[in-house]
């Protein structure tokens, strides 16, 4: 099978399974805030994060892993891929054990990362389950990453998809039946214990020397090899999470538990069209790194070029409707009460375009294996983020939190990130990587004020769903015939109308006609 069947394969699961989660999550969310309130939607978001800072134990260990299978998978090297999955399995046996530890230090301070949630209960057990949630997932986890560096990951989504629908259902009845938060946490930890069980068996049947007990011991060559870049995706690992999982953490300390809440409202709906985009861009992943270990400089080159468009039309696309429709629909939802102001809106969009803007990057550096050359961006990125986030909250409020991300990505990653791809991985200059991004993205903020404009202009009687409903589609239109009318004599714009063809025409039209 193709790279690009490969890809595509990934993609389109993904996408179901993402669509009908969302579906479903929308509904259980809606009656989540009804039956709970939004404090313990605040306690929700507060644990995960806090829970998610732990698993900085697991220092990186998946990704190298995943970039070692690459190259044993290509050439059917059995032993050497079972040598690598039995080295991930103790070290991730050792980490589970971390994790709990650590959680179990942490559990007598919970208490002051909260303000407000005066009757919120049973915070402590609360947290024991979440803990159990995060740690215990680490003994089963490992042997997905086999099933994503054989470009596979599409043979397990559809479990996943249905496993998922299933919690959220059962979570949505118990809402309603019980109307307990405990009771909906355990549902979700006796679902996952029992999917983590199928799942192995499944992945075990399909690569059965996974059982065999006689196992070669890495080579130090490999275990060395592993090593270096563990030791440069520590710190990868240690500031993202500062930068990515620190926000519900400052909200609760310095403002309130319930802004918390209020915050994941928003961040359910630029999560799950952040999944979908994310599930687009990392179902090449693997195709990725065969593409750099069998292609020349100058095809990757091109091929990354269609790629970062790929990522403006996307991530641009969705920036403008969230900018034109996330408060509308937020007052819609669950109402105007829940809402929080439009400038801090704009913050977490210019965050969440910026981010996305850096996902075909990420994706060909992790391919390439290139980890060490950057390994200090992350930590000054997340050690700005802090500073600014921490100071800015006393006088600017929720707006300094988001200020902190925002300021510290575009000091950072943004311009050493290309730097070091284009030297280590495509071999050019990155000076036409950094025209095109601004190029990019004066073209976004053109698109963002005329839809914003045309739409204000149409539907002045107020918010509705018809509103809101032709507000997506001038969001949609306006960005296509304006990327069309500036780009379309480009050879990125031909890469990836070849690509929609190849994938839309050939790989399934032929099918059915």
């Amino acid at each position: 099978m193709s790279r690009l069947e490969n890809t595509a394969k990934n993609f389109i699961w993904s996408t179901i399974s993402t669509l009908l989660g969302a579906l479903i999550g929308f509904v259980s969310r809606t009656v989540f805030i009804h039956v709970l309130g939004t404090d313990y939607l605040g306690v929700n978001g507060l644990f995960t994060n806090l829970l998610t800072m732990l698993s900085f134990t697991e220092l990186g260990i998946g990704a190298a892993i995943n970039f070692s299978l690459y190259k044993p998978l290509a050439l059917n090297d059995i032993e050497q891929i079972k040598s690598l999955m039995n080295f991930y399995k103790k070290a991730y046996g050792i980490i589970a054990g971390i994790i709990t530890v650590l959680g179990l230090i942490l559990l007598p301070f919970i208490k002051l990362f909260i303000t407000g949630g005066e009757g919120i209960q049973n915070i402590y057990l609360i947290y024991l389950i979440f803990l159990f949630n995060t740690s215990y997932s680490y003994l089963f986890t490992y042997k997905r990453t086999l099933l994503f560096a054989d470009q596979k990951s599409y043979l397990i989504t559809n479990i996943q998809m249905v496993i998922n629908i299933l919690t959220l259902l059962i979570q949505l009845a118990i809402l309603l039946v019980f109307k307990n938060y405990i009771a909906y946490l355990a549902s979700m930890v006796v679902i996952g214990v029992l999917q983590n069980f199928y799942v192995n068996g499944y992945i075990n049947k399909r690569y059965p020397y996974l059982l065999e007990k006689k196992v070669q011991n890495l080579s130090k060559e490999n275990r060395a090899s592993i090593l270096k870049n563990v030791k440069a995706l520590l710190l990868h690992k240690m500031g993202d999470l500062c930068i990515n999982q620190t926000d519900n953490i400052i909200i609760s300390s310095f403002i309130n538990i319930t802004v918390v809440g209020l915050v994941s409202n928003y961040y359910l709906i630029i999560n799950t069209v952040n999944s979908f985009l994310v599930n687009l861009f990392n179902a090449a992943n693997a195709s990725w790194g065969h593409l750099i270990a069998t292609e020349t400089e100058e095809k990757r080159l091109d091929i990354f070029n269609g790629y970062n468009f790929l990522a403006f039309c996307f991530f641009g696309w969705a920036s403008i409707c969230f900018y034109n429709l996330l408060n509308p629909f937020i007052t819609l939802w669950i109402g105007e009460d829940k809402l929080i102001g439009q400038g801090i809106v704009n913050l977490v969009i210019i965050n969440f375009y910026v981010t996305g803007m850096r996902i075909p990057l990420a994706n060909i550096k992790a391919a390439a294996g290139v980890y060490f050359q950057d390994r200090f961006v992350s930590l000054i990125q997340a050690a700005i983020n802090l500073v600014i986030s921490i100071v800015s909250v006393r006088y600017l409020g929720l707006a300094g939190v988001f200020m902190g991300s925002v300021v510290s990505s575009l000091l950072v990653p943004c311009w050493y990130r290309p730097i070091v791809v284009y030297r280590y991985v495509l071999a050019a200059s990155p000076k036409t990587y950094f025209t095109k991004y601004v190029c990019y993205a004066l073209i976004t903020g053109v698109n963002t004020g005329i839809t914003s404009a045309l739409s204000t202009w149409l539907f002045k009687n107020g918010i509705t769903w018809v509103s809101v409903s032709g507000t997506g589609i001038i969001c949609t239109v306006i960005p296509f015939i304006v990327i069309c009318l500036c780009f379309r004599h480009t050879k990125e714009y031909r890469y990836v109308k070849g690509l929609v063809k190849t994938l839309a025409y050939d790989r399934v039209l032929k099918r059915f006609i």
